[in-house]
C-alpha cells in the first residue's frame, strides 16, 4: 500500500469525550435491548454450518465474544473462540514497529488455528474481529483467501492510532511512552493492507458516536471491489452484545437472496447506513 492511503485517513480526531464517558452505560443498555429482541432475533435467516471464528478487541480475551458466538450458534454456525488467550496482554512495546512485529506473530497463530478449520472441515472460514482483532482479520484475508470465507469487523482502528481515545493511556499502561514518528504511523495504518491482493469479502461496522475509535478511522480502505463500510448505532464496547450488530452480521453472512431487507426497513434505516464512497 502506497503512503497516499495513509495521508488520507487524516482525521484524527478522538471521539467526543461524552461519547467516551457513556460507553459502559450504553453496553448495559446494549445487553438489555438484545435479550429482550431475542424473539426478533431468533427468525433472522439461518447459516449453513460453516465455522466462524471470533477475535476480541486489544486486552479481551474470548470471554468478551462468548455473547456473540451463542447468538452465532443459534443461528447455525459453528462459532469458535480465537484460543489465544488475552489479546496483547503480553506485548510491552517501545514502538509501533515492535507493535507490528508482535501483530505478525498473533496472525501467523491465528492461521494457524484457521488452516486447522479448513482442513478438518473442508470449508473456509469467516472471521469477526472487534477492534484490533479486526485489524489481524483484514490482514489475514490478505495473506491467507485460500481459507478465508469472509471477514467481518467491529469497531476497528484501521487508520491512525491517535484517533482513538485510548492512544496516550497505552504508553502509561506499558510505562513507557511508545517512540512514533509519521513514518511509523504509516507502516501501523498500511500493514493491514500490504501484504497480498484482497479477494475475501469484508464488511466494516463502525459508530458514529463510538467512545474509544473515532469515527475519522474507523473505515477500511482496502480494494472497494471487495470492502463495505457500514455505519451502525452502537458503543465500542457493545458491538459485540448490540442486537442491531447481531441483525446485521446474521443477515450479512448468509447468500444475498436469503437476506432480509435491513437498510430499506423503516424501523433499522435511521440506525444503520452505508459509508460513503
Amino acid at each position: 500500500m502506497s503512503a497516499s492511503r495513509y495521508t488520507h485517513m487524516g482525521d484524527v480526531r478522538p471521539p467526543r469525550l461524552h461519547h467516551s464517558v457513556m460507553e459502559f452505560g450504553r453496553v448495559v443498555l446494549e445487553m438489555g435491548s438484545s435479550a429482550m429482541l431475542a424473539p426478533v432475533l431468533n427468525r433472522l435467516p439461518r447459516g449453513d454450518g460453516h465455522t466462524i471464528m471470533t477475535v476480541p478487541g486489544f486486552m479481551g480475551a474470548d470471554g468478551s465474544t462468548a455473547t456473540l458466538r451463542k447468538f452465532l450458534k443459534k443461528r447455525g454456525y459453528n462459532a469458535i473462540p480465537w484460543g489465544l488467550g488475552r489479546n496483547a496482554s503480553a506485548v510491552r512495546p517501545a514502538s509501533l514497529d515492535e507493535f507490528l512485529a508482535h501483530r505478525r506473530r498473533t496472525e501467523d497463530q491465528i492461521a494457524t488455528r484457521i488452516e486447522a478449520e479448513y482442513l478438518a472441515s473442508g470449508r473456509k472460514v469467516s472471521l469477526i474481529g472487534w477492534s484490533l482483532g479486526g485489524l489481524y482479520s483484514v490482514a489475514l484475508a490478505h495473506r491467507f483467501p485460500q481459507w478465508i470465507r469472509q471477514v467481518i469487523t467491529l469497531g476497528t482502528p484501521y487508520g491512525d492510532p491517535r484517533g482513538t481515545s485510548i492512544y496516550n493511556l497505552m504508553g502509561r499502561a506499558y510505562d513507557n511512552k511508545v517512540a512514533v514518528d509519521e513514518a511509523s504511523l504509516a507502516r501501523w495504518v498500511d500493514y493491514t493492507y500490504s501484504d497480498g491482493e484482497l479477494r475475501v469479502p469484508v464488511l466494516a461496522l463502525y459508530s458514529e458516536s463510538d467512545g474509544i475509535v473515532g469515527a475519522g478511522i474507523a473505515r477500511c480502505e482496502g480494494d472497494p471491489r471487495y470492502v463495505t463500510n457500514m455505519a451502525v448505532m452502537a458503543s465500542h464496547v457493545g458491538f459485540p452484545f448490540n442486537p442491531l450488530v447481531f441483525a446485521v452480521i446474521a443477515n450479512h453472512l448468509v447468500e444475498p437472496h436469503e437476506r432480509w431487507a435491513l437498510c430499506t426497513s423503516d424501523y433499522i434505516r435511521p440506525f444503520v447506513r452505508l459509508a460513503d464512497a
